[in-house]
């Protein structure tokens, strides 16, 4: 792998991973049309760029998070200071359904898998149009955004547009959904790292990937944020919608 595929897929993660469109679906696809067989540990590594982006742009509600944890006075309100509870029940059934994918991921990084990925996130991004306000994290939705989130560790199926359409579907508003999508990204990043250091192999160039993508990344974060205030967010369907179908012909 030289600098400049470095940078094409640094780019690609930095956009697609925030952004509701598969940032493992891009990336296949990309390695595909460079004909580029990088490893799954440097996608992987990625996403730590992706994770030093989420720990500044959400530096405020991870740190009121972290002060209702020690049981510190903080300004968020009653139902939000159980979520150290949600994100636990979350995590956990992400990593059962992580763990049961991962050992077979190499079979499904394949175009035609992404595709039908992508159409799936078409789906799930679609119906985000049809949530109502009114509604709260509880257990039944922090096991449901697990769910979802596990199975975004297929290519194609996008981890922001899944978690972030299911929230919004189930009538979180679009604060607690965003925060709540993205700070919970944060375990599964961790552990998806760990995961491909067993047969991690390094490249200085991934440095220079890892740059590209917090620059791009941080970017795309703050326009999602944009999309997502001024209810625009459904509208990422027909970009999957017509790439899934694009991809299947």
């Amino acid at each position: 792998m030289n600098f400049l595929q470095a940078t094409i897929l640094g780019v690609v993660q930095g956009i697609s991973e925030w952004l509701p469109i598969s940032s493992d679906g891009h990336l296949v696809l990309f390695e595909k049309l460079m004909r580029l067989s990088a490893p799954v540990s440097f996608d992987i590594f990625l996403h730590v760029g992706s994770l030093l982006v989420i720990v500044v742009f959400f530096r405020r509600p991870i740190s009121e998070l972290l002060k209702s944890f020690f049981h510190r006075p903080n300004t968020w309100p009653a139902d939000r200071k159980k979520w150290w509870i949600y994100l636990i029940i979350s995590t956990l059934v992400t990593a059962i359904v992580g763990l049961l994918i991962y050992p077979h991921i190499e079979n499904y990084r394949t175009i035609s898998f992404a595709s039908t990925g992508l159409l799936i996130t078409s789906v799930f991004v679609l119906a985000s149009r049809f949530g109502k306000d009114g509604g709260s994290l509880n257990y039944w939705l922090a096991i449901l955004l697990g769910l979802v989130q596990g199975l975004a560790v297929l290519p194609g199926i996008s981890r922001s547009g899944l978690v972030l359409s299911t929230a919004l579907l189930f009538g979180l508003n679009k604060k607690q959904a965003f925060d709540y999508t993205f700070i919970l990204a944060i375990p599964a990043i961790v552990a998806s790292f760990v995961l491909s250091l067993t047969d991690f192999v390094w490249q200085s160039v991934y440095l220079w990937g890892l740059l590209v993508t917090i620059v791009v990344g941080f970017a795309s974060l703050a326009l999602l944020k944009k999309i997502v205030n001024q209810d625009k967010f459904y509208w990422f369907f027909i970009y999957t919608l017509i790439l899934g179908i694009i991809l299947k012909l």
